[in-house]
């Protein structure tokens, strides 16, 4: 139990720093490689975002930003960690799918 309490609601400042940026940081990144594979010919996959939003960066700035906000006020942002393993994932999933348009 320990390990799965420090594992989701305690990390310390450096590194809930660097998992907030880097989870915003791959929102955005994730937001570019679907504007470009939705130029392509690709289609978006998430029903939440659509074609419309899922490619706005600004759009997934402010929902990364405030997700973050959200996670960090009920001290769970240990959570970034595997939501940014997650995220990681997609945006190799989406350039692997531009580099088969290409």
């Amino acid at each position: 139990m320990s390990v799965a309490r420090t594992w989701v609601g305690h990390v310390d400042s450096s590194a809930s720093i660097l998992c907030c940026a880097a989870f915003i940081g791959l929102n955005i990144l994730d937001s570019c490689l679907t504007v470009a594979a939705l130029g392509l010919g690709s289609y978006e996959l998430n029903p939440l975002l659509g074609p419309a939003l899922g490619g706005n960066p600004a759009f997934k700035w402010l929902i990364s930003s405030a997700l973050v906000l959200f996670l960090v006020l009920c001290r769970r942002g240990g959570l970034l960690r595997p939501l940014n393993v997650g995220m990681g994932l997609i945006c190799v999933w989406n350039t692997v799918a531009i580099l088969t348009w290409i």
